[in-house]
């Protein structure tokens, strides 16, 4: 019985021929490239490729950003921003401004906001109103949680100092 193999018959009529592979292969290539079509398609028409109104214009407002923080460094200015909760809940703040040598900075019109990171509808302006010696105060009312600290000042029209610091108020 060494001599002797065992065969099955296989009772089912499929054969796998060459047309047969060919029209899977073609099917599974083709359902791939319908959905590539259809992906392509809403990704062209939903989406503009605009991501701000006026780019150019954009791009030069950042370039001469760049350059009034360069100049903002040069100056060398010193600027201590302090923030207190008071009893009744309002939010004292107190900007000193002091150039390189030290010297307080008078005749400044300085203006501070503090916006929500999360909804603008909470943001803050305050006109800090000088009371020498470089320092300049304002009141507000916040909520406890983060909020970026935004302090401009401008003499005669031109900003020239610029900052934005992230906060906790407690």
């Amino acid at each position: 019985m060494s001599g002797i193999a065992l065969v099955e018959h296989s009772k089912s009529n499929f054969r796998l021929t060459g047309w047969k592979v060919f029209f899977i292969i073609s099917s599974f290539f083709g359902v791939i490239m319908a959905v590539n079509f259809v992906m392509a398609y809403y990704a062209i028409h939903t989406f503009s490729g605009m991501q701000t109104e006026k780019p150019y214009e954009s791009g030069l407002a950042y370039n001469r950003a760049i350059s009034e923080a360069k100049a903002q460094a040069s100056r060398g200015w010193h600027v201590d921003l302090r923030m207190e909760r008071a009893t009744d809940g309002s939010i004292d703040m107190n900007v000193v401004l002091n150039d390189a040598a030290s010297q307080p900075l008078e005749n400044l019109s300085v203006k501070a906001a503090l916006r929500s990171p999360i909804d603008s509808k909470r943001d803050h302006l305050l006109s800090l109103v000088g009371a020498g010696h470089g320092t300049y105060n304002g009141v507000t009312s916040a909520e406890a949680g983060q909020w970026d600290v935004e302090i401009m000042a401008e003499s005669d029209g031109a900003i020239v100092y610029r900052s934005i610091n992230r906060v906790i108020i407690h």
